[in-house]
Parts: structure tokens; sequence; C-alpha cells
């Protein structure tokens, strides 16, 4: 059965920022009073989705409780709500997005009788279909930067898709201790992936990295002391990332890797004591926005354009949670626990694009050739073997991505994209290569 669906127009033109001047209120009224977006997954700057459940952490959750999504695929003009009938009894932690009528959510029921499932849209958010029934779907989905490695994890349960979702093996992994967990304020931001590798907190101060499209774990000690909790954690490339962690006498700090995950260090300045999600902004290297999480009522927002070294601090007054951006430009901070029916859904970045001032190692004798190009180029740089494989990130002039993965050939083909000059980021041995390129 088809569930209620509404098309509501965005009334933030008319009401303008409420609270700080870089940040628009969205979808005011949408959803339930106590509702919590729990998760937002955009595609582009147009094309956002999040999924709202109400905070139930133990069993029994409600046969009567269902989660919510939302969607637009204006960039916020209007939204789609609707109640997802097939998750009832269940809350969602995660909803991953793979075009404006396509996306997928994680269901939990913490043993209490609905089950954890994975279910799928592909018209808008009427219809789901359930398409993995396990353990493993309760808490965290990652769909990978090849566009076919999809990754569930609940713990130690869980499982693969290497044919963009069609199949999956279901198994578990070793090394988790018998009280240690995954902890999350958002789905969103609690593990991240670049490239194959994705990385994913716990509850004892350890980082899980999974690399290889999650054929291969590894359990690393943060250091950051005992009785560490770790929420979030964002990476940039293959080497930088910032993580939110909590000490045993519950104090909030961030924490910065440069070797890929393998040491962290707490900043030696904080953006405060509140407890953050993390998100990294796309075409901004060094620049990482994180927003306060849904137990803190006044919600801030702080932004930093040098991987962590300093940081500006906006208070939006209101609970948040969630937190993504997809260029310099557009960015997306999810409500926390909804108070009102006025409370803001989403609050929408409207602010200067974000210019990162971090400064980076170059890769010697790095060149793209030929540039201009009608169509293929071929890349060079001091070490380079063929066949090896590097990272690559292509962005537009507005800082929005048209490829990021992994490749294994130097020969480039950018006949699909439309004229105009481009900026290639080529990552290797700790290293970055930077060009311009002109298609015509």
């Amino acid at each position: 059965m088809k569930k209620r669906m509404l098309l509501i127009l965005s009334l933030s033109a008319v009401l303008g920022p409420l609270s700080a001047q870089n940040w628009t209120p969205m979808a005011e009224g949408l959803l339930p009073v106590n509702y919590v977006i729990f998760s937002i997954s955009a595609v582009g700057d147009d094309v956002v989705w999040a999924v709202a459940s109400r905070d139930y952490f133990q069993p029994p959750i409600p046969t009567t409780h269902r989660p919510y999504i939302l969607r637009t695929s204006n960039g916020g003009q209007s939204w789609t709500v609707a109640e997802i009938e097939e998750a009832a009894g269940a809350i969602s932690f995660q909803i991953v997005a793979v075009d404006s009528l396509t996306a997928w959510i994680t269901t939990q029921d913490y043993g209490g009788g609905a089950g954890r499932k994975l279910y799928r849209t592909a018209d808008g958010g009427d219809l789901w279909t359930l398409r993995l029934n396990d353990v493993s779907s309760g808490v965290a989905l990652n769909w990978f930067d090849d566009g076919q490695h999809w990754l569930a994890h609940n713990r130690q349960a869980i499982s693969r898709s290497d044919n963009n979702g069609a199949t999956w093996d279901n198994t578990t992994i070793s090394g988790y201790n018998t009280t240690e967990y995954q902890l999350l304020h958002s789905g969103a931001n609690m593990s991240c992936t670049i490239g194959d590798t994705l990385w994913n907190g716990t509850s004892e101060g350890r980082i899980v990295r999974f690399s290889d499209y999650g054929n291969t774990t590894e359990f690393i000690s943060t250091g950051l002391g005992i009785g560490t909790e770790i929420y979030s954690i964002a990476f940039q490339d293959h080497e930088k990332g910032l993580l939110s962690n909590r000490n045993s006498f519950g104090i909030n700090r961030i924490a910065r890797s440069t070797d890929g995950g393998t040491t962290w260090t707490n900043l030696s300045q904080q953006p405060g004591t509140f407890g953050w999600n993390i998100a990294a902004v796309p075409g901004s290297p060094g620049t990482y926005v994180v927003a306060s999480n849904f137990n803190h009522v006044l919600g801030k927002v702080a932004i930093t354009p040098d991987f962590g070294n300093t940081w500006s601090v906006e208070n939006l007054n209101r609970p948040l949670n969630s937190v993504v951006f997809t260029s310099p430009e557009t960015g997306w901070i999810g409500g926390g626990k909804l108070t009102s029916s006025t409370h803001p859904a989403l609050f929408k970045y409207n602010g200067s694009p974000l210019v990162g001032v971090q400064t980076l190692p170059t890769l010697s004798g790095f060149s793209v050739f030929p540039n201009p190009t009608t169509g293929n180029v071929s890349f060079d740089f001091e070490g380079y073997a063929a066949g090896s494989s590097v990272f690559i990130s292509i962005y537009d002039l507005l800082g929005r991505t048209v490829f990021k993965g992994e490749v294994n050939d130097n020969r480039l083909d950018l006949s699909t994209l439309t004229n105009g000059i481009y900026v290639l980021n080529i990552e290797a041995d700790g290293k970055k290569g930077l060009s311009r390129i002109l298609k015509y």
C-alpha cells in the first residue's frame, strides 16, 4: 500500500535565517515532534535525502513507530515527506542516496521483533523493498566510491555486496572485545569511506579500518586514553582525517590523523566541549565542518579551513544532528530532537564558499597532458609505475565532484564531461598533484 506523501514548498526563502547568518532553516513542520534527523545523504548540490526516527535506544520499539524520509531534488525549494510503513516497529540510523529516486536505509529493532533489515526505494520513497534481512543491517551502511561495492556493518556482523546491492554475502569479523561497540550520534557521520577504504570508531577508543572494499579488517588503537569513546570520523583523503571522541571524564574532543588513521592526536585548539558530528568538505583541502549532536539543546556549528588548527563557531540555538557537504558552497545539517512544529528539520549552508588554507606536499614532476584536451588526458609524476594504483578526484569550478575513485591507469577519459575547466587532484604516497584541465 502506498504511503501518504506530500509535496511541500519550503518557506525558508520567506522566513530567512533563524539564528545564524550562514544557515537557512528548511522543511519546518514536516516531521512529528520528538523525531530526530539521524542521517542525511546528498547527491550533488540539489538532491538531498534525510531519514528521521524517534530516539529509542532500547527494546521494545512500539509497532506503531515508523521512520520518516525527507527528499528534495531542487536544493530545498520543495520537499517530499513520507512514512516508511515497511519499517514499522524499527528505527533507522542511516540513509544512503544513489540518485533523486533511489536510496537505501538501515533499520534497527534491538532484537525486539521487527528485525534488522536494509530497504531500498527506486521511486522517490513511495515504496520500499526489503533487500537484506540480517543483523548487519541494523546500524551502518557505506557505499564505496567505485559505485559497486557496499558494506553493511553492525559491530562484528557485516554484509558485503560487489554488484551494487543486487546480492549480499553475510559474515562476521573477529576483533571486537566483549564490551566494545559501534557508537553514533548520526549514521551519516559515524563512519567514512575514501576509495576502497572505510573507517569506523568504537566505544573503546579504537578504529576499525576496512580496506579492499571491506575484505580486509584491522583494529587500530588511537592512543587517546582509557575509556575514550569515538562517535564520528571523517577523512578527506587516504591520509588526513578528524574524529570526535569523549574521554572517561565526559569531555568531548576532536583528534587528528595524518597517516590514514594509524595514529591520532587531540587538537591543541578545540572548537568547544559539545559532542560533534564531522564532515569533510569536498573540493576544499583542509576544510571540515562539525555540528553538535542531538543531545545538546542549543546546537552549534564549527568550521575549520586548516585541518583543525583554527575554528569559527556559530550558534544555531536549536538541537542539531548529522552534517554533510557536497561542495564548498553547499552543505546540510539535520534537526536534532524536534521540539515543536516550527523546529526546522534541516538547515542549509548559504554562506561564502569554504576555502581551505592547508598546505599539502606536492608530487615531484607532476604533469597532465595534453592540456587543453578534447577528451583524454594522461598524467605522470616522479616514481610513477605503470599499473600502480592512485586515488583521483575531479571537480568542476563550483567544487562539485564529477569523479572520485582509485584508478590503475594513468590515462583518463573525460569525454563524458561537458566542456569547461576542471580541477584534477591525484593522491599517491601521501602527496598530491593538482592541475586545472581545460576540456573543449
